[in-house]
């Protein structure tokens, strides 16, 4: 068989092999196309390109290889009481990665301390200051937090969509609301699937495949982003951290386009 053929083949497989969620199924997003499954190594760039995965956020100082770890089909991402962890989809220069613009997404994940299962805005490293056009919410840096935890108020759940988080070119940020949403079950040291339908018209979260919120989006909200998942010390709303080192868990990760 030709290369072409055999990874369609492959790519069939992989579709196949994987539930698909009926609100994913329902809003047209039958093409699996990110897959995380965690039963192998992990392919992630420590400062280089042509990675599945890449350590840090380009602003950031690339993290050291233990702060990942594989084992038994779980990832464990470990952050310091100092300093986060990412583990993303853009190459830490910027270049490239893997990109998304709408689409299902979901992970399996188990949450201490700051974990945070999110999508940041792909040109973010190119459109900044003076480059942000305040009569075009294209240039503005859209952002949609799936989850984020604090260990402080353990039933809450923390999913925000950002205007610009930014901030820049005038345009203040702002948080579609409700984003801060309680629960009637423990987010913290409890694995959870959490799950993201996005399209033009509605950006709706999902906790073990029940919705929890559904909004509006900005006009800012509809550009390509990149995937992003982070442990850090403390809270997103200013939480003390109850478990040091901090750590987010994953068993797998999946993203569903049309």
């Amino acid at each position: 068989m030709r290369p072409m053929v055999i990874a369609l083949v492959f790519a069939l497989a992989i579709s196949s092999a994987q539930a698909q969620p009926a609100q994913a199924s329902v809003a047209g997003f039958s093409n699996l196309v990110f897959d995380e499954e965690l039963h192998g190594p992990l392919d992630i760039g420590f400062g280089t390109p042509g990675h599945k995965w890449n350590a840090g956020l380009w602003w950031d100082k690339i993290p050291v290889g233990c702060a990942f770890h594989l084992s038994n089909g779980i990832l464990t991402i470990t952050a310091s009481a100092n300093n986060h962890t990412d583990l993303c989809t853009q190459y830490h220069d910027a270049s490239g990665g893997t990109y998304f613009l709408g689409g299902y997404f979901e992970a399996r994940i188990r949450c201490t301390d700051w974990s945070a299962f999110w999508l940041f805005c792909a040109d973010r490293p190119f459109v900044w200051a003076g480059l942000v056009l305040p009569s075009n919410p294209l240039t503005w840096t859209n952002e949609i937090d799936i989850i984020e935890t604090d260990p402080e108020t353990p039933n809450t759940a923390y999913m925000t969509l950002h205007k610009n988080t930014s901030g820049d070119g005038g345009v203040a940020d702002q948080f579609a609301e409700p984003h801060i949403i309680p629960t009637n079950f423990t987010l913290i040291g409890q694995w959870h699937t959490y799950g993201l339908l996005w399209t033009q018209s509605a950006v709706t979260w999902y906790i073990d495949n029940h919705e929890i919120s559904s909004v509006a989006p900005f006009t800012s909200t509809w550009q390509p982003v990149q995937l992003i998942l982070t442990a850090s010390a403390g809270g997103v709303n200013g939480g003390a951290s109850t478990v040091l080192p901090p750590t987010t868990k994953v068993q797998w990760v999946r993203v569903w386009e049309r």
